[in-house]
């Protein structure tokens, strides 16, 4: 009867110890909040962008991010859709966060008067246009798209001019991308790039980059002009995670060698909200999506 009991205690002693297994299992290294497009206009609505409904779905992402106690918020890009005063409106919304705001660059960010172009890190209260921070042995880069580009530089600048260079080599290609709305990395930002995997890779860092143009799927309109170059550069790096982004306005996900991609929502997008907080674990990501924003796991 004794070994009876020892084997009773022994099997409670390990089903109690796998249940608290599984509950510090469950709790989050951290999480941070992601929003992508708020592109804030005071105009009417245009198509499905109801630019106005902008700043009340803003408000209410502060809300909860705030309520959600996250670590960070990062802003995939257009965040304002092409007034430089709109900057203000948004700024007094988000000054509200009790947590620091990581803003990537989009299209729209530049799409103001040329007297304003140079402005506009400083509207998004940023140092350099392409940054990198770390938090819990991770490494988060952030990119620009924009750096070679038609939209981000004044006409007959050197980066204009490089952008126009590779704008008309792939419009005569044919290419899918060869919209003056979308860019590229440039040499030296690439090569930075490449720097900060390395530091991740020796310093034991998993990374998730973060940039406004998606890299994914073949033949959108909306890619960096070099995804492949990009793609071929971050899935050598067995510790790079995950590559988030905006620009498509829509909710979508592809695994290519072992990177998650993932494109959110827009939240100027129609009267319903978008935007998520993700709980970063030690083997996996877990998106919590709102409104349209779409709930997924990501090993």
């Amino acid at each position: 009867m004794k070994y009876r009991y020892k084997y009773i205690f022994l099997l409670y002693f390990l089903l109690s110890a796998r249940e608290l297994f599984s509950q510090a299992n469950a709790t989050p290294l951290f999480q941070f909040g992601v929003m992508a497009d708020v592109q804030y206009a005071d105009r009417e609505n245009h198509g499905t962008r109801y630019y106005r409904s902008s700043l009340k779905k803003l408000t209410e992402a502060v809300d909860v991010f705030n309520k959600e106690k996250t670590d960070f918020i990062v802003h995939l890009g257009d965040f304002i859709n092409d007034n430089y005063k709109s900057f203000d409106t948004l700024n007094s919304i988000t000054d509200k966060l009790k947590m620091p705001l990581y803003h990537v660059i989009g299209n729209h960010d530049f799409a103001v008067d040329d007297k304003d172009k140079g402005k506009v890190l400083k509207a998004l209260k940023l140092k350099k246009d392409y940054y990198s921070f770390e938090k819990n042995r991770w490494r988060f880069i952030v990119l620009n798209g924009n750096d070679i580009s038609l939209i981000a530089h004044i006409e007959g600048s050197s980066k204009y001019n490089q952008g126009k260079e590779i704008f008309d080599k792939l419009l005569k290609e044919g290419a899918p991308d060869a919209k003056p709305w979308n860019g590229t990395l440039g040499d030296e930002q690439i090569k930075w790039m490449k720097k900060e995997l390395s530091i991740a890779k020796k310093k034991k860092q998993q990374v998730i980059l973060f940039c406004h143009f998606p890299l994914y799927p073949n033949g959108s309109a909306q890619t960096l002009w070099n995804s492949p170059e990009i793609r071929n550069i971050i899935e050598g790096y067995p510790n790079v995670k995950a590559y988030l982004n905006g620009h498509v306005h829509i909710s979508q996900y592809f695994l290519k060698n072992g990177v998650n991609y993932v494109s959110f929502a827009g939240m100027v997008e129609k009267d319903e909200n978008a935007f998520a907080v993700i709980s970063v674990f030690k083997d996996h990501l877990e998106i919590r999506g709102y409104g349209k924003e779409v709930d997924r796991i990501l090993k």
